[in-house]
């Protein structure tokens, strides 16, 4: 035998040593590929809840297909010259820290209850994990306690109890969309088709507020008064009060703004762009000079990346986002938060595919992160505690065991 078939044998029977898990995360990482390749990672640029599949021509992967071509790749980038240029994202992927998914939904970690928008309607998610379905409805939002929700379907806005009970329906003038209710209670702001419109939180009292409005939600001051923050047509972020209908304040709005939220103890309002984020300080006086949108703090956004959802804190002026980079060797996702005085971001988790949405528990020390490309959530905590995640979230709102899309977030309340 000649010394290059005995390298040869030796190199094919030397076990390579991996990390603990690793075996486990690489498969989530051909599958988080497969999945963004089938869905067209394309398509994503534009949208800031992606599109993903889990399937590859209509059927799953198997798994020992996976193993095997996992076990190829390493091979590659362990032996060949041409994996070092490679060799480092690899390692920052296979080594991200998501940990091992529970099979089906359980408790709700950091607590209070979950709204959830699935193809069916919006579901009530209990802390224990129990889900009950309100009905056939395109949207839903918390009321302050969580004692209603306020749903709409078509040019009916509706309020009903956790349980599905209806409490009062409204026909508006249009088509309802992106329901808000207000902190203190007695008000629910809404579009309909493209004004803006508020009604009492007993369903009386409906009444325009601006006759052009941007197709972005509004958002409530966080101090129990009636200001009410939104983006024209014309693309001024706006200040108005909601019962007097003075307008109070106004700014040029982020170009291309896609969302626009209030919080940090109503010091603060966030906009987010597909591009860009910053945070519009608020300087909420109920005495002339009324309330101002004053200095503008641009948050750092890497080149390349782009912002698919971004959240505010409750009660601090803290930011956290799920930024995106379509790259040669694929799709990557981060997970970052933007802290008060921070230079930069930090960065809790790097994923292949793309996350989606983020949502903030109740008391801002958990964060809640989609990841449709492998039909998961992950739970992170801020400080201490421990990760989680949840697989099969799809079939776990899908009634009667149907295949359905992957739901949407709609809130997270309350505070215990």
């Amino acid at each position: 035998m000649s010394r290059r078939d005995a390298l040869g044998r030796a190199l094919r029977e030397v076990e390579i040593p991996l990390p603990g898990g690793a075996e486990e995360r690489g498969l989530r990482v051909v599958e988080a590929a497969f999945a963004e390749r089938t869905s067209g990672g394309s398509e994503l640029r534009g949208a800031m809840t992606p599109k993903t599949s889990e399937r590859l021509g209509g059927r799953p992967l198997p798994r020992l297909a996976l193993s095997l071509g996992l076990a190829a790749l390493l091979a590659v980038l362990v032996l060949s010259p041409a994996g070092a240029a490679v060799r480092s994202w690899v390692d920052e992927v296979l080594t991200a820290p998501t940990p091992r998914p529970e099979p089906t939904l359980g408790e709700i970690p950091g607590g209070g209850r979950l709204l959830i928008q699935s193809a069916a309607g919006p579901w009530v998610v209990q802390p224990d994990g129990s889900r009950r379905l309100l009905g056939d409805y395109e949207e839903a939002t918390w009321s302050p306690r969580g004692l209603y929700v306020a749903v709409a379907e078509g040019r009916t806005l509706s309020a009903v109890e956790p349980d599905g009970t209806p409490h009062w329906s409204s026909t508006a003038p249009a088509r309802v969309s992106d329901p808000r209710w207000a902190p203190f209670g007695t008000r629910i702001a809404y579009r309909a088709g493209r004004t803006l419109r508020v009604i009492a939180g007993d369903g009386t009292e409906d009444q325009l507020v601006a006759g052009s409005s941007a197709p972005i939600a509004p958002s409530w001051s966080p101090l129990g008064d009636p200001t009410l923050a939104y983006v024209s047509g014309a693309g001024a972020l706006r200040l108005v009060n909601s019962e007097s209908l003075v307008d109070l304040a106004a700014a040029p709005a982020l170009d291309d703004v896609a969302e626009i939220e209030w919080g940090a103890g109503g010091k603060s309002i966030l906009e987010a762009s597909h591009g860009a984020l910053r945070l519009r300080e608020v300087q909420p006086r109920k005495l002339p000079p009324r309330p101002s949108i004053a200095v503008t703090h641009s948050l750092p956004v890497p080149a390349g990346a782009t912002v698919a959802d971004a959240a505010l804190a409750p009660k601090r002026e803290t930011v956290a986002a799920v930024l995106t980079n379509w790259r040669n060797h694929g799709t990557r996702s981060s997970i970052v938060v933007y802290g008060p005085g921070e230079a930069k971001p930090r960065r809790l988790l790097t994923v292949p595919g793309s996350l989606g949405e983020v949502a903030w528990s109740p008391d801002g020390r958990k964060l809640l992160v989609t990841w449709p490309a492998v039909n998961e959530w992950l739970f992170l905590p801020l400080g201490r505690g421990r990760e989680s995640a949840v697989a099969n979230i799809s079939r776990a709102f899908a009634p009667g065991g149907r295949a359905a899309s992957f739901p949407r977030v709609d809130g997270w309340c309350c505070r215990r």
